[in-house]
């Protein structure tokens, strides 16, 4: 080119650039201008913006990038510095141009050969007030050499960048500083303000409505969580979502003249918009705010604690039986070990007055109080258990017979869809004998047609056992009573079935659910693995 030629390139270039340079309002926004006017006029078809990582100083950390792809800015976005030409123009505060970059062996240049480029060249900008210097390099997979226009114009655009950088940064600042300052006038205009933002940082759920129609003012985080929904749903769906839900209905009126701490206190149960029942005590006090009265309701949620009473009670339960169990368990037993013998012999020898059918009655109600002395026994809270790290399908299959045996003698199906689980801590014997009670209670529930399935599976790293069942269900009213100790719905049942599950499954750490209806019930047992 001739000298007019390159005054005519540069006039064009920098007409176009300074505009933008000068009126970009975000460094994103300044680097796509500029990358446009280099990649028309120039022919570079990459751009890379860098900075020094905070955290890690001799690293760089790609900021803006254009004419890469995803998968090599991926590859470009964190860089030893001593690696790569950013990192050597950012340490010698220098321009770096390297050209014939597929000639070379410029150890700085080897990622950008691996992505074909030819050229490039960077120059480091340091920013007033910003403690990590940039860089900003431009390159082409074209054209092995730069033409001394090309980096005039891109040192003096470099220059211009540098000012433009810095001011966004003050912008930004100003922005940053007039934000913050809104929020405090916000929050510090009146001790309303003071007060809603203990209200809403509070932990407890906490709600302030009208005292006459109860629109609500303000409703804090913790109260939407108990209601199950978001801030936006209150702020669109208040009619539907929370003057609508049974709790707002709940809530008591306080005395004319009470004050905090006093006021109306209030056990409520009601359901949420996730479907979860929840028990809560509330408490009401009027509040006057410049002369408007207000009702302040402070929620307490109960529900973990209730639920921690019904286990704790059923614990009790189950304690109390082991204790009786422990003492005269064994005792039992002894003598009527010795009065089957007798009986026993008496019919083998036939030295009797009695039908020998009546000694056989007798000798299986001995063998069926036995049986109820050794589940009574298994409920002892000194039952010793032997863990062994064994694997739960390994038992099933083990077992499985005799549990088929069973379901033929009575026309049943069992099916088992077994898949991997990891190993767990248990005792074989008892997790068998809780297997085969929940089995023999699916048997006895199950009409004609009857199946039962056993199934196993991973779940949150817990190893779950499925049966499950095709029975008529199990009443509302009876759920919460099946695992009490002598609890049954059986002519001949014991009530222990259930509660010796309940006590194995709690020795081994495991947990027990259920599902029943119409369809059928299924019980889960959740077994940790670690």
């Amino acid at each position: 080119m001739n000298t007019e030629t390159d005054l005519e390139l540069k006039y064009k270039v920098l007409t176009e650039l300074l505009p933008g340079i000068l009126s970009s309002e975000t460094p994103s926004q300044l680097l796509t201008h500029v990358f446009g006017c280099v990649s028309k006029y120039f022919s570079l078809d990459l751009l890379l913006n860098y900075w020094v990582e905070e955290r890690f100083p001799y690293r760089l950390q790609l900021i803006h990038h254009r004419g890469v792809t995803a998968e090599e800015a991926e590859a470009l976005l964190s860089l030893d510095q001593g690696q790569t030409i950013c990192g050597a123009a950012i340490k010698s505060m220098q321009p770096y141009i390297c050209e014939r970059l597929q000639e070379t062996n410029d150890f700085h240049g080897r990622i950008l050969r691996q992505m074909g480029l030819r050229r490039y060249v960077c120059f480091p900008i340091v920013v007033v007030d910003e403690t990590r210097p940039f860089a900003i390099g431009f390159g082409s997979r074209t054209g092995d050499a730069f033409d001394p226009t090309e980096l005039e114009v891109l040192h003096l655009m470099a220059s211009h960048l540098v000012r433009a950088f810095e001011r966004i940064g003050r912008f930004e600042e100003l922005e940053r500083q007039n934000a913050a300052l809104a929020e405090t006038n916000r929050f510090l205009s009146s001790s309303e303000n003071r007060f809603a933002a203990i209200f809403a940082a509070s932990p407890h759920p906490m709600l302030i409505t009208t005292l006459e129609d109860r629109e609500i003012i303000e409703a804090n985080d913790a109260f939407l969580l108990l209601l199950g929904i978001t801030r936006l749903q209150m702020d669109t769906q208040y009619g539907e979502l929370i003057r609508g839900n049974e709790l707002m209905l709940q809530i008591p009126e306080p005395d004319e003249h009470s004050t905090v701490p006093e006021g109306i206190s209030r056990e409520v149960t009601f359901t949420n918009h996730a479907g979860d029942e929840r028990v809560c005590i509330l408490r009401t006090v009027r509040l006057d705010f410049n002369g408007e009265l207000l009702l302040l309701t402070m929620i307490s949620d109960l529900t973990e604690h209730k639920q921690y009473e019904h286990e704790l009670q059923r614990l009790s339960q189950l304690h109390l039986v082991g204790e009786v169990a422990a003492g005269i368990g064994h005792e039992v037993r002894n003598p009527m070990t010795t009065v089957r013998g007798f009986l026993q012999l008496m019919l083998m020898q036939g030295k009797n007055t009695l039908e020998p059918a009546y000694l056989q009655v007798m000798i299986e109600e001995l063998d069926r109080a036995n049986q109820i002395i050794t589940e009574f026994l298994s409920l002892a809270k000194d039952h010793m258990v032997q863990l062994k790290r064994e694997n739960l399908n390994d038992l099933i299959r083990k077992i499985l017979p005799l549990i088929e045996a069973d379901a033929s003698v009575t026309g049943k199906i069992i099916t088992t869809h077994l898949t991997d689980v990891e190993s767990i801590e248990m005792d074989n014997k008892q997790i068998t004998q809780l297997i085969l009670n929940f089995i023999r209670n699916a048997l006895e529930a199950t009409g004609e047609n009857g199946w039962i399935q056993l199934k196993t599976y991973m779940q949150d790293g817990r190893a779950v056992l499925v049966i499950e069942d095709n029975g008529p269900g199990i009443p509302a009213d009876v759920v919460e009573q099946i695992w009490k100790p002598f609890y049954t719905t059986k002519e001949n049942g014991s009530g222990l079935g259930l509660a010796v599950c309940f006590s194995i499954a709690n020795k081994h750490g495991a947990s027990i659910d259920l599902s029943t209806g119409k369809e059928g019930t299924a019980f889960y047992v959740r077994f940790r693995t670690s």
